[in-house]
């Protein structure tokens, strides 16, 4: 019976190689530079709307039209995942990716609102412009460096 039972060191090893398997094909497969630039685009588009709005004006139009395509570019993203056999999580699961993911959050945030903010309240009128371009290069360089959202053990 107890050759038949794998010691701990034994499951270890084959917990290991199952992990690196995974990790090498998400590191392998990151769906198309177009595919990304979209949802990057798309999600400028969004932060310059809201930046740019007063009073229900044509920027609002931006923000409907960029997040519409920021839903559809991103179902196309995750299907590309999902034609791979590869299913993105959307919560993530471990320590390192769940701080990432609220670091970037709050990065985000102080974009948005920052944009509005430096507009409206200090005058600075190419704050949504150059809010938009940081969120949108942050956002395409994440896409590239982390395209499932998780942090990889090789990455640390």
């Amino acid at each position: 019976m107890s050759e038949s039972t794998p010691s701990s060191a034994q499951a270890r090893d084959a917990l290991d190689a199952i992990r690196h398997s995974q990790q090498t094909l998400l590191s392998d497969y990151i769906p198309s530079v177009f595919i990304r630039l979209a949802i990057c685009l798309s999600f400028a588009a969004i932060l310059f709307g809201y930046g740019m709005t007063e009073h229900e004006n044509q920027w609002a139009l931006a923000m409907w039209i960029g997040g519409f395509g920021f839903l559809i570019f991103t179902a196309l993203y995750v299907y590309s995942y999902r034609l791979q056999g590869i299913k993105i999580r959307l919560l993530p699961r471990l320590g390192d990716s769940v701080k990432l993911n609220i670091g970037v959050g709050v990065v985000f945030v102080l974009l948005v609102f920052g944009s509005r903010l430096l507009r409206t309240g200090l005058g600075f009128e190419y704050a949504p412009h150059v809010c938009s371009f940081a969120a949108g290069a942050l956002y395409f360089w994440l896409l590239a460096k982390y395209p499932t959202g998780e942090v990889h053990k090789r990455d640390k």
